[in-house]
C-alpha cells in the first residue's frame, strides 16, 4: 500500500512584511474626507436645521393664522413666541456646529509624553 502525501503549494510572501510601507499621503486625504462626512451628519446641524424649519412654520402660523387661534392663550400669540424661541435655539445650534466643526482625532501619542518636566511633589 503506497501512501501519497498531498503537495502543498507555497505562496510567495507579500512584500509588505519585509519592506516598510512608503508614505503615500492618502491618509491625510482620507482623514479630510472623513471629517467632511462627519460634519455633514453632525447632530448639532440636524437639530439646528429641524428647529429652524419648525420655527419658521410656527412663525408663519403666528403671523398669518386666524385671530381666534392667535389670541386663545389669554391674548398671547403662543405660536409666534414659541417659533421665535425655537428659531433662536436652532440658529445657536447651527452657529455652534459651524464654529466648532468635528475634527479627526490626532494619532495615538501614548508613551511620547507631553514634553513637560514633571517634578515630584514637595513633602
Amino acid at each position: 500500500m503506497s501512501s501519497t502525501s498531498p503537495k502543498r503549494s507555497r505562496r510567495p510572501r507579500s512584500s509588505s512584511r519585509t519592506e516598510p510601507m512608503q508614505p503615500s499621503g492618502e491618509s491625510d486625504k482620507d482623514g479630510a474626507e472623513a471629517a467632511r462626512a462627519a460634519n455633514k451628519f453632525d447632530i448639532r446641524r440636524l437639530i439646528g436645521g429641524l428647529f429652524c424649519l419648525y420655527a419658521l412654520i410656527l412663525i408663519a402660523l403666528g403671523i398669518f393664522g386666524s385671530h381666534t387661534v392667535k389670541n386663545k392663550a389669554d391674548g398671547i400669540n403662543v405660536d409666534l413666541w414659541t417659533g421665535i424661541g425655537m428659531l433662536v435655539f436652532g440658529a445657536l445650534m447651527l452657529f455652534w456646529a459651524l464654529k466648532r466643526p468635528v475634527v479627526p482625532d490626532p494619532p495615538d501619542t501614548r508613551g511620547q509624553g507631553s514634553g513637560r518636566i514633571r517634578r515630584a511633589p514637595a513633602t
